[in-house]
């Protein structure tokens, strides 16, 4: 590229002037004139001014699974607004990363929590004005890591996931190209005849004498995290074949290095070694700006957007009323024991029974066989009634129970819910009074013993349409019921009797309601969410690709609408999780591109159904999204470009690991051993790969293998299992030494040797990938 400096501007000395000071910076994210459903706006972001991609970005650019994406102005960024999100391991990860990588991932949406909840109003806007319980710099180096090309799983998901809410690199956009034209009438050679309009699309959060000033005033600035940008302008001339030009950063002061963790996949990419200890001021203040509830008195805090993808709007009828009659509680739960969903709707129409019980099991019951009759005991008078006699015979069965879930049931919230039931039992008898005259007249005695039950008790109504509860704005009727169940009746021949029952009691009340009804798509002004949870679910089914058992989230969401702020409140039914992990070999075949593949690729999901005319926003960012790292392992590219000491260097594109500032030893993935790779970075081998020096066919060829530096002494020399082998007639002793007398010409490659030292008490092996031309 011929990088020119056209322009080099700095801005310092403005702003010293206003008197305003730097406190945090952003860039919002958002679809680029290459977008695959083009932008109403922002048509300018196109490749040949810097957009998707540029060469100073880094492999992949803002080029997201074919999707390119860009710094949106003040406005229009995207955003998500479901307040607990989902994510998942695909079986790939797991294999590759196992549970250490999976504890990795782990760690980062811990951060994310701790940023979103961790604060004194349980929301994020409950941080200070100017975010100083963050830090200007979250990064971190492990030199042990650094030397063995480490890069950090946990850091890398970190700098993914806040591309996933909204921000891109801060640095990478602080200064921007909106247009390049030729100049009219000039011939001279590019660059001379090209003008440059140069833009900003990095805002900032700013303390002046007067108070706080919010973002939403136009604060445009050249500050990331503190840390001043100028720019130059660099342009290629069509070399080698399309013009390309940037308006690059340049740090004002090459000792501050501040990069926030949205930089980690863009112009300050995660280098090896490198990992955060959590977001950077600048990356709350982007979070803070996007998702904010209450930090703003104008309506520019509310976001013209539809509701997360799967959720729907409880939305009350205000012009309908309808009756809601309610029900016996305790008939509903004893009928759910011993009834499988099938038979529970069957037995309660209308109700949303879960597929299948959380658990069934069969278990032996013991029931009483309650058994009344009456006899004349001996020694009593001839003209006494007969006495009531109950007999109780314990029988028992194998019952099968279930554990049902109901979708749909809601229990009288006007109306206590029992769990402990009083039942009464009734014994009528009816007979002559003990010591009168013979023929007198039967009475009839009524008595009552009671007990308490631990079955619950109450009235519950069912929803009619599976998830949204109705208003209720009257109480029409109040009904006591009395549920009566007749044990045992019996009558002796002289008309004497015997009635046993067991009564309930439960309220059945008639509500006035108006209905709720259920809106899909609800496009509205609506505020930030706040806060977001993110959570791990284990239950995700990756054959099916669905959840084992739906999960439902219930919400609000505060609306501006008619001048006024109206919380609504929401429903999301999740199938399947939010972000999906996976692991899958990334690297390019032959003549597939670049030397090295991506670390990891990703699609992101930027709903455009609410971009103002002629806007590039605002708008959604919907699930699903696919995460997928390279699993290809230690990765070494074999050229001259990137040879800092000689000819024919190797250089490690990256391996993954696991780290952090402690002196614990990194954890190398997939297997987790660090020897071999110290070894590898350590002991230097001359003549060093890849290639041997030439013979000649038909005459005498040695070559010794030596150490010049690192491992332990004594070494051992072979060819590895699978190598493609030395030429004909050349061999390779245990000591280092190829000797022998070629037979064949021609170029021999994929000769992997390897070294094996003697340290105790793990030796350590290092391979070698070598090619030979024989002449």
């Amino acid at each position: 590229m011929c990088m020119r400096p056209l322009i080099n501007k700095f801005l310092w000395i403005g702003l010293l002037a206003s008197g305003l000071q730097s406190a945090s910076a952003y860039s919002l994210l958002g679809p680029s004139a290459t977008f695959t459903t083009a932008p109403q706006g922002d048509l300018w972001q196109v490749i040949d001014i810097g957009y998707n991609p540029i060469p100073s970005d880094v492999v992949p650019p803002f080029l997201v699974d074919g999707l390119a994406v860009g710094p949106k102005n003040i406005g229009e960024g995207y955003r998500r607004n479901s307040p607990v999100m989902y994510y998942a391991f695909d079986p790939s990860f797991t294999d590759w990363f196992h549970s250490e990588g999976e504890g990795a991932v782990q760690q980062a949406f811990d951060l994310l929590n701790n940023s979103f909840t961790n604060n004194p109003s349980g929301a994020i806007d409950g941080y200070s004005p100017v975010l100083s319980e963050f830090p200007l710099n979250s990064q971190g180096q492990n030199f042990t890591a650094s030397s063995l090309g480490l890069l950090d799983v946990k850091s890398e998901t970190l700098s993914l996931m806040m591309e996933q809410l909204g921000l891109v690199d801060a640095i990478r956009y602080t200064w921007t190209l909106h247009n390049r034209v030729v100049i009219p009438g000039c011939t001279a050679p590019c660059p001379d005849c090209l003008e440059y309009l140069v833009v900003m699309r990095n805002y900032d959060y700013y303390l002046t004498p007067l108070g706080y000033v919010p973002p939403d005033w136009g604060q445009y600035s050249p500050y990331v995290n503190g840390e001043l940008f100028g720019y130059q302008i660099l342009e290629d001339c069509g070399i080698p074949v399309t013009p390309d030009a940037d308006a690059y950063e340049i740090p004002v002061n090459p000792t501050v290095n501040n990069p926030p963790v949205a930089s980690g996949i863009g112009l300050g990419a995660l280098r090896t070694g490198i990992f955060y200890t959590g977001l950077t001021r600048d990356d709350a203040a982007g979070l803070r700006w996007l998702y904010s509830t209450n930090n703003y008195d104008t309506p520019s805090a509310a976001h013209l957007e539809s509701p997360a993808a799967g959720s729907v709007l409880n939305s009350i009828n205000l012009t309908t009323p309808q009756l809601l009659f309610t029900s016996n509680y305790n008939a509903l739960v004893s009928a759910s024991l011993t009834n499988s969903p099938a038979a529970l709707q069957a037995l309660f129409p209308g109700l949303v029974v879960g597929a299948t019980p959380v658990f069934t099991y069969f278990s032996n019951v013991v029931s009483p066989n309650v058994i009344a009759f009456f006899t004349n005991f001996v020694g009593q008078p001839a003209d006494a009634p007969a006495t009531a006699v109950v007999v109780t015979n314990l029988v028992t069965n194998i019952v099968q129970f279930y554990q049902n879930t109901f979708g749909n049931v809601v229990t009288d919230p006007l109306h206590r819910i029992y769990t402990n039931t009083t039942f009464a039992i009734q014994t009528i008898s009816v007979g002559p009074v003990i010591g009168q005259p013979v023929g007198t007249p039967f009475v009839t005695n009524i008595s009552y013993s009671f007990f308490q039950s631990n079955v619950p008790s109450g009235d519950y109504f069912i929803i009619s349409n599976g998830f949204c509860n109705p208003n209720i704005i009257q109480t029409l009727q109040t009904n006591v019921n009395i549920v009566t169940n007749a044990l045992v009746g019996v009558t002796n021949i002289n008309g004497q009797s015997f009635v046993q029952n067991l009564i309930s009691y439960f309220t059945n009340y008639v509500f006035v309601t108006q209905p709720c009804t259920q809106v899909i798509n609800a496009i509205a002004n609506y505020r930030g969410i706040g806060k977001m949870q993110f959570v791990r679910v284990p239950d995700y089914d990756y054959l099916s690709g669905f959840f084992t058992q739906l999960i439902t989230n219930q919400y609000a969401m505060v609306v501006f609408t008619n001048g006024q702020y109206v919380t609504e409140n929401f429903q999301r039914v999740l199938t399947a999780p939010d972000f999906i992990f996976r692991a899958q070999d990334l690297e390019l075949g032959p003549a597939g591109g670049p030397t090295h593949g991506p670390t990891f690729t990703r699609n992101i999901n930027l709903n455009q159904a609410t971009e103002l005319a002629g806007h590039a926003g605002p708008g959604t960012i919907d699930p699903a999204t696919t995460i997928t790292f390279n699993e290809v392992g230690p990765d070494y590219v074999n050229q001259a470009l990137f040879d800092l000491f000689g000819p024919n260097a190797v250089d490690r594109w990256f391996i993954w690991g696991s780290f952090d500032g402690s002196t614990n030893t990194p954890i190398v993935y997939p297997n987790g051993q660090v020897a071999n790779l110290a070894a590898e970075a350590l002991i230097q081998i001359a003549p060093p790969p890849p290639n041997l020096p030439t013979g000649t066919n038909g005459v005498a060829y040695t070559n010794a293998l030596t150490v010049v530096a690192g491992g332990q002494a004594p070494y051992n020399w072979m060819l590895t299992s699978g190598s493609a082998g030395l030429p004909p007639g050349l061999n390779l002793s245990p000591n280092g030494v190829i000797s022998g007398t070629p037979t064949q010409s021609g170029t021999f490659d994929n000769i992997v040797i390897q070294l094996t030292d003697s340290t105790v008490p793990i030796a350590r092996a290092v391979n070698l990938g070598y090619s030979i031309t024989i002449n």
